[in-house]
Protein backbone atom coordinates (compact mmCIF):
# COMPACT_ATOMS: atom_id res chain seq x y z
CA UNK A 1 0.00 0.00 0.00
CA UNK A 2 2.35 2.41 0.75
CA UNK A 3 4.76 1.89 -2.62
CA UNK A 4 1.13 2.75 -4.68
CA UNK A 5 0.60 5.92 -2.82
CA UNK A 6 4.20 7.12 -3.39
CA UNK A 7 4.15 6.17 -7.38
CA UNK A 8 0.67 7.46 -6.87
CA UNK A 9 1.70 10.97 -5.85
CA UNK A 10 4.56 10.67 -8.32
CA UNK A 11 2.26 10.50 -10.91
CA UNK A 12 0.41 13.69 -9.78
CA UNK A 13 4.03 15.35 -9.68
CA UNK A 14 4.94 14.77 -13.09
CA UNK A 15 1.26 16.22 -13.97
CA UNK A 16 1.91 19.66 -11.75
CA UNK A 17 5.31 19.89 -13.03
CA UNK A 18 8.16 19.63 -15.90
CA UNK A 19 9.72 16.44 -14.84
CA UNK A 20 9.82 13.94 -17.18
CA UNK A 21 12.09 9.75 -17.74
CA UNK A 22 13.88 9.97 -21.10
CA UNK A 23 15.48 7.30 -22.40
CA UNK A 24 17.79 7.84 -25.80
CA UNK A 25 19.25 4.41 -27.42
CA UNK A 26 21.79 4.43 -30.64
CA UNK A 27 23.72 1.54 -32.28
CA UNK A 28 27.46 0.91 -30.90
CA UNK A 29 28.53 0.45 -34.20
CA UNK A 30 29.10 -3.42 -34.75
CA UNK A 31 29.00 -4.64 -38.09
CA UNK A 32 27.99 -7.90 -37.32
CA UNK A 33 28.44 -11.07 -34.71
CA UNK A 34 26.52 -12.15 -31.75
CA UNK A 35 26.65 -8.89 -30.07
CA UNK A 36 24.71 -7.38 -32.56
CA UNK A 37 21.75 -10.25 -32.73
CA UNK A 38 21.57 -10.03 -29.32
CA UNK A 39 21.10 -6.37 -28.88
CA UNK A 40 24.68 -5.70 -26.40
CA UNK A 41 25.90 -3.61 -28.97
CA UNK A 42 22.96 -1.20 -28.10
CA UNK A 43 23.89 2.01 -26.31
CA UNK A 44 21.58 3.46 -24.03
CA UNK A 45 20.92 7.20 -21.77
CA UNK A 46 18.73 7.06 -19.09
CA UNK A 47 17.81 10.64 -17.71
CA UNK A 48 15.04 12.38 -15.29
CA UNK A 49 15.04 15.88 -16.51
CA UNK A 50 13.68 18.44 -14.13
CA UNK A 51 13.32 22.20 -13.77
CA UNK A 52 15.11 23.69 -11.00
CA UNK A 53 12.41 26.23 -10.31
CA UNK A 54 9.92 23.11 -9.59
CA UNK A 55 12.76 20.27 -7.70
CA UNK A 56 15.00 20.30 -5.95
CA UNK A 57 18.33 18.47 -5.40
CA UNK A 58 18.31 15.83 -2.05
CA UNK A 59 22.24 14.75 -1.57
CA UNK A 60 21.87 11.65 0.17
CA UNK A 61 24.69 9.96 2.74
CA UNK A 62 24.90 6.36 3.94
CA UNK A 63 26.94 7.21 6.69
CA UNK A 64 30.20 5.94 8.55
CA UNK A 65 30.40 2.07 9.00
CA UNK A 66 27.19 0.24 8.39
CA UNK A 67 25.06 2.44 5.99
CA UNK A 68 22.02 3.94 6.76
CA UNK A 69 19.77 2.67 3.58
CA UNK A 70 22.20 0.37 1.75
CA UNK A 71 20.87 0.82 -1.86
CA UNK A 72 19.87 3.80 -3.50
CA UNK A 73 16.03 2.71 -4.07
CA UNK A 74 15.86 2.63 -0.57
CA UNK A 75 17.75 5.84 0.33
CA UNK A 76 15.25 8.05 -2.21
CA UNK A 77 12.11 6.48 -1.22
CA UNK A 78 12.81 7.38 2.53
CA UNK A 79 13.87 11.08 1.46
CA UNK A 80 11.04 11.78 -0.55
CA UNK A 81 12.47 12.04 -4.22
CA UNK A 82 11.27 10.99 -7.06
CA UNK A 83 14.72 9.92 -9.04
CA UNK A 84 18.00 9.29 -8.18
CA UNK A 85 21.41 8.51 -9.12
CA UNK A 86 24.30 7.39 -7.02
CA UNK A 87 26.79 10.49 -6.27
CA UNK A 88 30.40 10.97 -5.93
CA UNK A 89 33.72 9.35 -5.25
CA UNK A 90 34.87 8.41 -1.87
CA UNK A 91 37.84 6.52 -0.30
CA UNK A 92 38.56 2.91 0.17
CA UNK A 93 39.01 3.31 3.94
CA UNK A 94 36.61 1.68 6.39
CA UNK A 95 34.72 4.75 6.96
CA UNK A 96 34.39 5.29 3.26
CA UNK A 97 35.30 8.70 3.48
CA UNK A 98 33.76 11.14 1.14
CA UNK A 99 36.56 12.79 -1.83
CA UNK A 100 35.72 16.69 -1.52
CA UNK A 101 32.50 18.12 -0.75
CA UNK A 102 29.60 16.69 0.59
CA UNK A 103 26.60 19.03 2.27
CA UNK A 104 23.48 17.84 3.37
CA UNK A 105 20.21 20.34 4.55
CA UNK A 106 23.46 22.41 5.50
CA UNK A 107 25.01 20.59 7.16
CA UNK A 108 28.90 20.32 5.78
CA UNK A 109 30.02 16.25 6.01
CA UNK A 110 32.97 17.11 3.75
CA UNK A 111 35.01 20.02 3.29
CA UNK A 112 35.88 21.05 -0.42
CA UNK A 113 38.69 19.44 -2.19
CA UNK A 114 40.75 20.79 -5.21
CA UNK A 115 43.63 19.46 -7.55
CA UNK A 116 41.57 16.13 -8.76
CA UNK A 117 39.89 15.80 -12.00
CA UNK A 118 37.57 13.69 -9.42
CA UNK A 119 36.50 16.95 -7.63
CA UNK A 120 36.53 18.97 -10.60
CA UNK A 121 33.19 20.41 -10.24
CA UNK A 122 30.58 20.93 -7.88
CA UNK A 123 26.98 21.27 -7.81
CA UNK A 124 25.30 22.60 -5.48
CA UNK A 125 21.39 24.01 -4.45
CA UNK A 126 20.69 27.18 -2.39
CA UNK A 127 17.20 26.28 -1.60
CA UNK A 128 16.41 28.98 -4.50
CA UNK A 129 18.15 27.10 -7.26
CA UNK A 130 21.16 25.12 -8.42
CA UNK A 131 24.23 25.72 -9.78
CA UNK A 132 26.85 23.78 -11.61
CA UNK A 133 30.49 25.02 -11.31
CA UNK A 134 34.35 24.88 -11.40
CA UNK A 135 35.36 23.78 -7.84
CA UNK A 136 38.12 26.49 -7.78
CA UNK A 137 35.89 29.23 -8.92
CA UNK A 138 32.68 28.65 -6.55
CA UNK A 139 30.63 31.95 -6.19
CA UNK A 140 28.62 30.80 -3.22
CA UNK A 141 30.40 30.51 0.04
CA UNK A 142 29.55 27.17 1.64
CA UNK A 143 27.39 28.49 4.64
CA UNK A 144 24.83 29.13 1.50
CA UNK A 145 24.48 25.75 0.35
CA UNK A 146 21.51 23.73 1.25
CA UNK A 147 22.99 20.91 -0.63
CA UNK A 148 26.37 20.03 -2.56
CA UNK A 149 28.68 17.35 -3.80
CA UNK A 150 32.13 17.28 -5.45
CA UNK A 151 32.08 15.26 -8.73
CA UNK A 152 34.54 14.92 -12.25
CA UNK A 153 35.93 15.27 -14.18
CA UNK A 154 33.44 17.85 -16.27
CA UNK A 155 32.32 16.42 -19.56
CA UNK A 156 30.69 19.37 -21.55
CA UNK A 157 31.13 23.59 -20.63
CA UNK A 158 29.65 26.17 -22.54
CA UNK A 159 27.90 23.48 -25.26
CA UNK A 160 31.17 22.08 -26.18
CA UNK A 161 33.02 18.63 -25.17
CA UNK A 162 35.82 19.30 -22.70
CA UNK A 163 39.19 18.74 -24.37
CA UNK A 164 41.67 15.89 -23.52
CA UNK A 165 38.42 12.99 -22.05
CA UNK A 166 39.58 9.73 -22.05
CA UNK A 167 38.72 8.11 -25.21
CA UNK A 168 39.75 4.22 -24.61
CA UNK A 169 38.30 3.08 -21.59
CA UNK A 170 34.20 2.14 -21.65
CA UNK A 171 32.55 2.00 -18.53
CA UNK A 172 28.84 2.45 -17.21
CA UNK A 173 28.64 6.60 -16.35
CA UNK A 174 26.56 8.26 -14.15
CA UNK A 175 26.20 12.41 -14.63
CA UNK A 176 24.54 15.29 -14.10
CA UNK A 177 23.91 18.22 -16.92
CA UNK A 178 22.40 21.66 -17.43
CA UNK A 179 21.08 23.33 -20.65
CA UNK A 180 21.95 26.78 -18.12
CA UNK A 181 18.63 27.81 -18.88
CA UNK A 182 16.57 26.28 -15.73
CA UNK A 183 16.37 22.66 -16.85
CA UNK A 184 18.85 19.84 -15.24
CA UNK A 185 18.94 16.05 -15.91
CA UNK A 186 20.50 13.19 -14.04
CA UNK A 187 21.79 9.79 -15.65
CA UNK A 188 23.33 7.00 -16.15
CA UNK A 189 24.62 5.29 -19.64
CA UNK A 190 25.33 1.91 -21.18
CA UNK A 191 29.40 1.82 -21.78
CA UNK A 192 30.65 4.20 -22.92
CA UNK A 193 34.28 6.34 -22.55
CA UNK A 194 34.24 9.68 -20.95
CA UNK A 195 34.80 11.39 -24.38
CA UNK A 196 31.65 9.13 -26.17
CA UNK A 197 29.42 9.85 -23.27
CA UNK A 198 30.58 14.00 -23.69
CA UNK A 199 29.92 13.80 -27.54
CA UNK A 200 26.18 12.04 -27.02
CA UNK A 201 25.25 14.80 -24.88
CA UNK A 202 26.27 17.65 -27.02
CA UNK A 203 24.43 15.95 -29.96
CA UNK A 204 21.80 18.04 -31.37
CA UNK A 205 20.10 15.27 -33.39
CA UNK A 206 19.56 13.28 -30.04
CA UNK A 207 19.20 16.50 -27.51
CA UNK A 208 16.80 18.30 -29.67
CA UNK A 209 14.72 19.35 -26.77
CA UNK A 210 17.56 19.27 -24.39
CA UNK A 211 20.71 21.43 -25.56
CA UNK A 212 23.41 21.02 -22.33
CA UNK A 213 25.12 23.73 -21.19
CA UNK A 214 27.54 21.59 -19.05
CA UNK A 215 27.81 18.03 -17.81
CA UNK A 216 29.74 16.68 -14.55
CA UNK A 217 30.66 13.23 -14.36
CA UNK A 218 29.77 11.20 -11.12
CA UNK A 219 31.16 8.26 -9.61
CA UNK A 220 30.60 5.81 -12.39
CA UNK A 221 31.78 2.30 -13.13
CA UNK A 222 30.55 -0.69 -11.02
CA UNK A 223 29.03 2.58 -8.63
CA UNK A 224 26.33 3.51 -11.77
CA UNK A 225 22.78 3.48 -10.13
CA UNK A 226 19.48 4.68 -11.40
CA UNK A 227 15.97 4.95 -9.60
CA UNK A 228 12.61 6.93 -11.14
CA UNK A 229 9.72 6.46 -9.63
CA UNK A 230 6.49 7.07 -11.99
CA UNK A 231 7.86 4.81 -14.16
CA UNK A 232 9.12 2.03 -11.74
CA UNK A 233 12.90 1.92 -12.73
CA UNK A 234 15.70 0.63 -10.87
CA UNK A 235 18.97 -0.08 -11.89
CA UNK A 236 20.62 -0.98 -8.83
CA UNK A 237 24.52 -0.83 -8.59
CA UNK A 238 27.03 -3.72 -8.54
CA UNK A 239 29.07 -1.77 -5.86
CA UNK A 240 27.75 0.06 -2.31
CA UNK A 241 28.30 3.67 -2.34
CA UNK A 242 28.40 6.41 0.17
CA UNK A 243 26.27 8.80 -1.29
CA UNK A 244 23.62 9.71 -3.75
CA UNK A 245 21.76 12.60 -5.73
CA UNK A 246 18.19 12.77 -5.48
CA UNK A 247 15.77 15.12 -7.30
CA UNK A 248 12.26 15.32 -5.22
CA UNK A 249 9.69 19.05 -5.41
CA UNK A 250 11.15 22.28 -3.89
CA UNK A 251 7.80 23.09 -1.97
CA UNK A 252 7.93 19.72 -0.23
CA UNK A 253 7.36 19.76 3.58
CA UNK A 254 8.13 16.19 4.12
CA UNK A 255 11.05 15.83 6.71
CA UNK A 256 14.07 13.73 6.71
CA UNK A 257 16.33 12.07 9.59
CA UNK A 258 18.42 14.65 11.41
CA UNK A 259 22.25 15.04 10.34
CA UNK A 260 25.40 14.73 12.40
CA UNK A 261 28.12 16.49 11.59
CA UNK A 262 31.18 14.22 11.38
Amino acid sequence: MLWKAFVSLTFMLAEACFAQYVQHTRSGGATGGWANLLGADTQRLELFVFRADEMQLCIVDEGEGKPRYGNLETAMIANHCVAGVNGGYFGSDKKRRPLGLLCCRGVVLSPLATGSFTVSGVVYDTGNGIRLERSKNISTPLRGMQEAIQGGPFLVERGRVVPGLEKTKKAARSFLATDGRGTWCIGISSALTLRELAQWLTDSSAFSSFRVSSALNLDGGSSSAFWESSQRISRPGFKSVRNYIGVRLRTSMETTPELKRH
